[in-house]
């Protein structure tokens, strides 16, 4: 049941992120375990970063978020944290 759960979630986020984060959503990735929301990739501000964590919160029966979001720096092709 809770692997069903999880997926239900994962699935939830994704399509969230899409719509509010269009562009950005392709670069996040999206892990559900128990509940448990852990956001992985690169995204341009840290504005995207933290409107990914708070759409990643807003779904109903996610326990927490782990943002581990980077953000591109400026004219570069790395990340920091």
């Amino acid at each position: 049941m809770i692997e069903g759960e999880d997926e239900r979630l994962q699935g939830e986020v994704s399509d969230k992120l899409a719509a509010e984060l269009p562009g950005e959503a392709e670069q996040i990735q999206v892990d559900v375990t128990r509940g448990e929301v852990t956001l992985a990739g690169t995204v341009d501000t840290s504005e995207a970063r933290r409107r990914a964590e708070d759409v990643a919160g807003s779904i109903a029966g996610v326990v927490s978020v782990m943002n581990n979001l980077r953000v591109r720096q400026p004219g570069g092709t790395g990340a920091t944290g």
